[in-house]
Order: C-alpha cells, then sequence, then structure tokens
C-alpha cells in the first residue's frame, strides 16, 4: 500500500480506488505474480501508450474506464514512461491476460511525434519488442488493439516471430532460445472508430512474409539450397499466383544466350548452374514497368581468389539479392498491383576445381564485351552482367534494379544499416529513397563517376572485372555493371564528370547489400542472421510505380 500513498497526489482517486480493489482481490506475492504471467494467462494484449499517459487502442480491448485507470496507475508505479519502442507487461484484473503496454512516445493531436525517424518505425518496432516480451512469458494468443499505422503494426508482430530452426532436432527445438514461435497466433483487433482499411493489416502481413521468405532463401545451408533446389522453390513459392509465369532456364539455354559470365563462374562447381525468370503482369498494357536483377551465387568461396575462413560461413546468403528479388515478386503478385514486373535471378556456385576459372582468363559476355577476371571473388558483378544484359534486351524495362551482396567495400562504407545505391538517375534515387523511407530500410546515394570507366581498362580485353587501384571497390563494381545497361563506355570523356542526372531509359539503379544482407544482432523486428532486406522496400518500390508516383 506504500505504492498507493506515493501515488495519491498524481493519480485520480478513482484510479486509486480501481487498484487498492484489484490488490486486494489479488492478493499475492510478487513471485506469484510473476508465476501466474507465465504459466497461467496464455493470452496477450498490446496496447499502445503515449508519454501522456495516454493509452491507444483501449476501446477495441473492451477495457472500461476503471481498468484503463488501474493500467496506468500500475504503469506509473512501475516507473513506465512509454518512451517510443519500451514496454511493459503488466496482468489483467482478472489475471486472464498478460497486457504489453507499449512506448509511443510524445504525441501530438492523436498522433506519434517521429523525431529522427518515422511514425511507422515507431509503431512497427514497438509492436515487435511487445510480441518479443509476450512470446517470453510463454503467451500463445495475441491481440493487437488498432495501433495509428495498421501495416506497420502487421509488419512488426510477423517480422518479429520470425524463427530459423529448420534444422534443429526435437531435441535442440526444446531449448529456451528455440522456443517455437509457429504455433503463436496474432490477430487485430476491430475498432469501430478506426479510419483505417483492414487492407493496411493484411497488406503489412504480405510485405513481412516476403521478407521472411527471403530470410528462409539465405539462411538455408548451401547444400540445402543449390541452384537447382533454389528454383524449384521458386516455382513452388509463385507458379500458383494470378499473374505469374515462372521459367527456368538450364545449362543449354545460358549457352545459347551467350552468358560467358555466368558459365566462367559456373564452370568450378559440380552443382548445375540454373536461370531464373519470373514475369508478372498485373496491368492492362504490355509495357514492363519494373525490372529486378537479383545476384544468385549460392555459395560463394571465391574461387582461386579464396575468401578468409572465418567469413566463408556467411556466403551461403551471397545469393541475397536474388532471394529478396523473388520474395518481393510473390509480394507483388499476392497484392496484384497493377503493374507489370519481371525480374530475372542468375544461379550458380564459385567454387574451386580443375574447371574453374582462373586469374587473369578472359571470357566474352553476352554483350559482345570481353572481360579480363582479375579477381575471381569478383564474380557476381560477371553474372549480374549478363542477366542484366538479358532482361534489358528481352523485355525493355522502363526500369531496373539489380541488387547483389556484391562488394566488402560497401560493408566498410556503410555497415550493415544502409543500402548502397548507385543510379544516374536523379528520378529512380527519389523513387527508391521513398520506398527506403516508408518501409525504414534506409538507403544511402553513392557516386558514380567517369573515372571509375578508366579504372577498369584491361591490357588483353575490353574490361577488367576489377578497379587496377586499390580504391573506390563498390564505385568500379557499379561501373563495370554500367557497361552493360546503356552501352559501353570504353573511352571516358577527355574531362570525366559525375554521372547523376541521367535519365536515359531503361532508368538502371544498382543496390550493393553486402551490409544490410545479415543482422548482427536480434532487437525488435530484427533476427540476427540473415535480414531478408530489401524485400520491403522492392515492393514499395513496385507499389509506387503502379500508382504513377
Amino acid at each position: 500500500m506504500q505504492v498507493l500513498l506515493k501515488l495519491r497526489d498524481r493519480v485520480p482517486a478513482i484510479a486509486i480506488t480501481a487498484l487498492r480493489g484489484s490488490l486486494q482481490q489479488r492478493c499475492f506475492s510478487s513471485s506469484r505474480y510473476w508465476a501466474q504471467q507465465q504459466t497461467v494467462a496464455k493470452d496477450g494484449l498490446i496496447l499502445g501508450m503515449f508519454s501522456s499517459q495516454k493509452l491507444v487502442g483501449a476501446q477495441a480491448a473492451s477495457l472500461t474506464e476503471s481498468q484503463q485507470q488501474v493500467l496506468l496507475a500500475q504503469a506509473q508505479a512501475l516507473g513506465f514512461k512509454a518512451e517510443a519502442g519500451k514496454v511493459q507487461t503488466l496482468l489483467s484484473n482478472d489475471l486472464s491476460r498478460q497486457i504489453a503496454l507499449v512506448g509511443l512516445g510524445t504525441e501530438n493531436a492523436g498522433s506519434i511525434v517521429a523525431s529522427g525517424t518515422t511514425e511507422s518505425e515507431i509503431v512497427r518496432t514497438a509492436v515487435a519488442n511487445g510480441i518479443r516480451q509476450l512470446c517470453a512469458r510463454n503467451v500463445s494468443n495475441v491481440s493487437i488493439a488498432p495501433l495509428p499505422h495498421l501495416q506497420a503494426s502487421a509488419e512488426g508482430s510477423t517480422l518479429a516471430l520470425y524463427k530459423f530452426d529448420s534444422f534443429k532436432s526435437s531435441t535442440g527445438k526444446k531449448d529456451i532460445e528455440s522456443q517455437d514461435n509457429s504455433t503463436i497466433s496474432v490477430k487485430l483487433l476491430k475498432s469501430s472508430d478506426s479510419a483505417q482499411l483492414p487492407d493496411a493489416w493484411s497488406t503489412g502481413k504480405v510485405y513481412a512474409e516476403a521478407q521472411n521468405l527471403s530470410r528462409d532463401l539465405t539462411n538455408t545451408p548451401a547444400n540445402y539450397m543449390t541452384p537447382i533446389i533454389f528454383a524449384k522453390r521458386v516455382e513452388e513459392e509463385l507458379s500458383g499466383l494470378k499473374g505469374v509465369q515462372v521459367n527456368v532456364h538450364d545449362e543449354q539455354w545460358a549457352e545459347s544466350q551467350r552468358m560467358g559470365g555466368l558459365l566462367a563462374v559456373s564452370k568450378g562447381s559440380s552443382q548445375p548452374l540454373r536461370f531464373v525468370e519470373i514475369v508478372y503482369n498485373g496491368a492492362q498494357s504490355s509495357n514492363v514497368s519494373l525490372a529486378l536483377v537479383g545476384k544468385g551465387v549460392t555459395f560463394d568461396t571465391g574461387g582461386y581468389s579464396l575468401k578468409p575462413g572465418r567469413f566463408m560461413d556467411g556466403m551461403k546468403g551471397d545469393m541475397g539479392g536474388g532471394a529478396a528479388v523473388v520474395a518481393a515478386m510473390r509480394g507483388i503478385a499476392q497484392l496484384q498491383l497493377p503493374v507489370n514486373v519481371v525480374a530475372t535471378v542468375p544461379l550458380c556456385e564459385n567454387m574451386i576445381s580443375g574447371d574453374a576459372v582462373k586469374v587473369s582468363d578472359v571470357y566474352t559476355s553476352r554483350a559482345g564485351l570481353t572481360v579480363e577476371v582479375m579477381n575471381t571473388d569478383a564474380e557476381g558483378r560477371l553474372v549480374l552482367a549478363d542477366a542484366l544484359h538479358y532482361t534489358i534486351e528481352t523485355h525493355q524495362p522502363q526500369t531496373i534494379v539489380d541488387v547483389a551482396t556484391l562488394t566488402g567495400a560497401m560493408v566498410v562504407a556503410l555497415g550493415e544499416r544502409y543500402t548502397g545505391v548507385f543510379t544516374s538517375s536523379s528520378s529512380l534515387w527519389k523513387k527508391v529513397a521513398t520506398a527506403g523511407e516508408t518501409t525504414d530500410e534506409p538507403v544511402w546515394r553513392m557516386p558514380l563517376h567517369d573515372s571509375w570507366d578508366a579504372m577498369l581498362k584491361s591490357p588483353v580485353a575490353d574490361l577488367s572485372n576489377i578497379g587496377n587501384k586499390s580504391e573506390a571497390g563498390a564505385c568500379t563494381a557499379a561501373a563495370f555493371l554500367r557497361n552493360f545497361v546503356h552501352g559501353p563506355r570504353l573511352n571516358p570523356p577527355e574531362i570525366p564528370r559525375d554521372q547523376n542526372n541521367d535519365e536515359a531509359v531503361p532508368h538502371w539503379a544498382h543496390m550493393d547489400i553486402a551490409g544490410p544482407m545479415e543482422a548482427s544482432a536480434s532487437n525488435g523486428y530484427h533476427q540476427k542472421g540473415m535480414s531478408g532486406r530489401p524485400t520491403r522496400l522492392l515492393i514499395e518500390l513496385a507499389r509506387q510505380l503502379s500508382s504513377g508516383n
């Protein structure tokens, strides 16, 4: 009762009365309180709370005024200030539900004040943290009250529940760190005064489930995710969707398409290559508004330019670009966006054998340019170059975006937070940046400059696959790819200049995701391991294009 004395000058009398009655009714020790939370109350509820001590979603949760005041009094007694993303777990009066109050921070006329971030990111993170806390307390069913951003609520809850434990035995899954979240039920509470459409919730689930698919593909060990297995998984996930056609091409087809880069990289592996092509027709016209190209190297040893052993385990995710592209295509098709989108993923392994490509080997690309391989670990750009050239020539898209875990230099430059984006089109950059802000998959524009072209000269071929200096590694990789989009750039101008305002069609962007491909820690809706980024960004980009933005 000392708590009540401390609160009497700050909390309305009705709350004190209700809280006193609640405490007298329960009459149990703190140890029993937490035991009740973990073993009895299997139903959970997530409510929002502003730092002004205002609950969000209480009406949808059918909480009376008295019950709301008890929750607020308990929160104050525990020192909960409802800072953005923070969580306080309580019990309902009748002990039937565990309630996670998720902090939404400062409000302004009922809206979240998002300083330095976005409203949607605050909600996404807060809901994810609420889900995590309730799961840790063995809740089986979670109801989420309507918060200011329903799509973000759905994304946060779905992404936070993700676990990759497919290869754990039943004994291993009993480990508390491997708690099975697949049986937890999550639903949105309906509110008569909610101005948001229910579609926002289902849209958020599509976005998040697509990212979880990308996580699955990249987290799977390489012996269970070969080019053939990856291609079959694509067929399973997308073939039955309306407006979707999936074509899987083999090595003979690649030879007929003169894909010298893809063929050269794949030679070192006993696993045959595949080239996946996904066509989604959602618009009435036949024009392709967007093409996505994803790097699909299902395991990368570096070839004879061997990678350091302690970094090689992450190379099962070297097809993270391909995984994100495939997952985004599933999301686009499930949402039935009114836009035509094409995706291509060149799939192979980069291995060492007597047949593997060697340093200083020369091959001829699909575009007819010859390339000297000066580093076999710079293989991603070789397979992407053929895929870009094929996709542009075959489908003639208005916009084309390639996504790849391409360079360690990008990790050094931006870390795991930002995706580096190279594009000469300012209009496309604005669209990509907006999509990144909306989904909180942040991007950073990197420079394209004529100077990079001169660094790719080779004495024996048209191009070298790496720059001739130990600098600008991510920039020269982007410059290499540009030769296969708008034509060869073998004769740089006398006065080099920035390439940041070229609106030639197709508008092209290269996204280097080597940093954000992997999350180093679990927090909020992020799970340690392969991240599945930038899947939601790609879906959002397609949505923008479908609405004419």
